[in-house]
């Protein structure tokens, strides 16, 4: 039987299952307002799909999601653990996406001030009919202290 272990959980997963899910992990940060996260899926698609035809439905998404002043900076090819990939890298006004979450939820957002960027990471990859992703993301000012232990943390990723 497989075996799943996560920071002090553990469990036997029967032969008919199959492990599919969502880590979040957040970084260090001394600003009580902000944690830098990096979320990981990982999924099973029903059908093979092209790499360049799965990114394109994420990046798709991402820009439909109506942020007034999303730029795309970077989008290149990646190899992670021998597995061919593709990552962008875009920005926008952190004030703008607290707008619409503020419409969609009753969470307190004041904090949240015009102006305040942030930076985000999309790291897709893709090995036979296994999809893992991975959307970190960072304030912008800050961007270059987290984004060298993103690095790191990719750099140990072990795709089996």
């Amino acid at each position: 039987m497989p075996n799943i272990n996560l920071q002090g959980l553990e469990a036997e997963i029967p032969e008919n299952w199959t492990v599919q899910g969502m880590l979040t992990f957040t970084l260090p940060s001394p600003d009580k307002n902000v944690r830098p996260n990096v979320i990981l899926t990982k999924e099973f698609l029903p059908r093979p799909m092209e790499l360049a035809e799965y990114f394109g439905r994420i990046k798709e998404s991402i820009e439909k999601r109506g942020i007034k002043d999303l730029k795309i900076a970077d989008e290149r090819d990646i190899v992670i653990s021998g597995v061919r990939g593709k990552m962008m890298i875009c920005s926008w006004d952190v004030s703008a996406m607290a707008a619409m979450l503020g419409k969609e939820k009753s969470q307190k957002l004041e904090h949240i001030k015009p102006g305040q960027q942030v930076k985000q990471i999309q790291v897709t990859l893709l090995k036979e009919q296994t999809a893992i992703n991975m959307t970190a993301s960072f304030p912008s000012d800050k961007f270059d202290i987290y984004y060298r232990p993103f690095q790191q943390f990719l750099k140990g990723l072990k795709i089996s």
